[in-house]
């Protein structure tokens, strides 16, 4: 296949860099399926299922992410190995695969006819179930539930999205036979009611026990995963030297346990943090624009509350904190407090662990997130200008150094960088109007044409001290922080 870079020719000199325009997912992957024969539309489901069509064609690739994954069906590094696998099928290196979607996707129909091949997979769509099994490099119970999910989206077809704006469309194939696994309850029951259990070995990936003690416990770490559910679970089951207490799916709905919270899981690139704390992967892209779903924050905020119940957790950004807060023990004591400031802590390299990790990113919302739980932000989480929250309900501010909070009841309103973005229909700025802001230049939320200082303090519960302001738009007249580009 000739690379659309070929196909541009050489650069004029002095022209411009441009990036070649990605094809279409739905081509890429019958292109793919077609180079070794396995069937499209069952490549085509399996990336549906994996999330993997809504991978951006181009990647940056971190050495040590959490869960490496490439291509359009995920390889990754699971009970099979299918990256390493794939790898080897396309005679290039892992990272390679990563970083170019659509060579993943061309390495993972390799993987597919190659396990095809090995169990006996033919034309007929339900001869592929034992291969894909093995392909979802989970233990047996769980493999067999994947496969299941792979047949019930080929069984009803549909329309998904995909990367770029795209949707793809599967063909319906309703003569597959349905087939319902049973996973067995767990032998040990999750610490959270619900939680699918992942019996996962702490060979070479955890600590049983806490060193130092369960009462050292006081700190939730919060991640993303870089890859979708099911990549993200085959690979925090199977792959040595990492593990996590928990993982959240994109839309809320799952949540998984792969150890107890009582044993040390090795997520956050530190042992100290590791001994002191327990884990929750988040399945997302940290650089993705679109932030995190409503429900996923909602999810995660019931599995915090929950673990609050066991342990010592305080509702604060010293306790609970993004893995980019995490000290790097190469650079800086193990022990050292997690760093206070965004910009800061994602570009230090003495923050992010050892691997200076930087998730979940500039676009997971801490102030609306904390508030939510009853705790408190700090305006090392957020601008000096109001910042709309990614769900456009709220709009967020550091003033004076104190975090203000605007409740949006029509909406928030993104602006162009060097703009404030704009809160329509304010119903309360959070949490207390009677501690006012020092006079600047900004006077604050306008109150029917009044200027009003602002609340003016740490974010927590509107309570009976909320600023209640009816149909007005809050401005920032100050320069506004431009956002991190991606």
């Amino acid at each position: 296949m000739i690379s659309l870079l070929a196909l541009a020719g050489p650069a004029r000199a002095g022209a411009p860099r441009t990036t070649p325009v990605a094809p279409p997912v739905a081509q890429v992957i019958e292109a793919a399926a077609a180079e070794v024969a396995v069937p499209p539309e069952l490549l085509l489901a399996i990336a549906i299922e994996e999330g993997g069509v809504r991978l951006a064609a181009h990647r940056a690739v971190e050495a040590d992410d959490l869960v490496p994954v490439a291509g359009a069906i995920e390889l990754r590094h699971g009970r099979l190995d299918t990256l390493a696998l794939g790898a080897r099928l396309m005679n290039t290196t892992e990272d390679a695969l990563r970083a170019d979607t659509d060579l993943g996707t061309r390495a993972g129909a390799r993987v597919l006819a190659t396990l095809g091949a090995q169990y006996g997979a033919g034309a007929d769509l339900a001869s592929w179930r034992r291969a894909l099994e093995v392909l979802s490099g989970m233990d047996d119970a769980n493999a067999s539930a994947y496969a299941d999910r792979v047949f019930a989206l080929l069984r009803e077809g549909g329309q998904f999205p995909a990367r770029a704006g795209e949707t793809v469309t599967l063909a319906a194939h309703p003569a597959l036979p349905a087939r319902i696994a049973s996973v067995p309850p767990p032998a040990t029951t999750p610490d959270y009611p619900g939680a699918i259990w992942f019996d996962t070995s702490c060979t070479n990936k955890c600590t049983v026990g806490r060193p130092l003690g369960n009462a050292a416990v006081d700190t939730i770490v919060i991640h993303d995963t870089e890859g979708g559910w099911d990549g993200s679970v085959a690979t925090l089951q199977f792959d040595s030297g990492k593990s996590v207490q928990y993982i959240i799916d994109a839309d809320g709905a799952r949540v998984g346990q792969f150890r107890a919270e009582t044993d040390t899981a090795w997520h956050a690139g530190n042992y100290f943090y590791n001994e002191t704390s327990i884990g929750i992967e988040h399945v997302g892209v940290a650089s993705d624009k679109a932030g995190y779903a409503p429900a996923l924050y909602a999810r995660s905020r019931d599995l915090v509350q929950s673990i609050r119940t066991r342990w010592t957790v305080p509702l604060d950004r010293a306790h609970i904190i993004g893995h980019y807060q995490v000290p790097n023990g190469n650079a800086i004591a193990e022990s050292s407090p997690p760093c206070d400031g965004l910009d800061a802590c994602e570009q230090s390299a003495n923050y992010g662990g050892a691997g200076n990790h930087r998730d979940p990113g500039y676009y997971w919302q801490w102030c609306q997130y904390m508030e939510a739980l009853g705790g408190t932000c700090t305006c090392a989480d957020t601008w000096p200008a109001w910042n709309c929250t990614t769900d456009l309900t709220e709009a967020v501010r550091c003033s004076d150094g104190n975090v203000e909070i605007a409740h949006c009841a029509d909406g928030c309103e993104v602006m162009p960088i060097g703009t404030p973005d704009v809160c329509h229909g304010v119903v309360s700025v959070t949490p207390d109007a009677g501690v006012p802001s020092a006079p600047d230049a900004d006077p604050g939320p306008a109150v029917n044409g009044d200027a009003s200082g602002g609340c003016g303090c740490a974010t927590g519960d509107p309570g009976s001290g909320a600023l209640i302001i009816a149909g007005v738009a809050i401005a920032l007249r100050s320069r506004r922080r431009a956002r991190r580009p991606t």
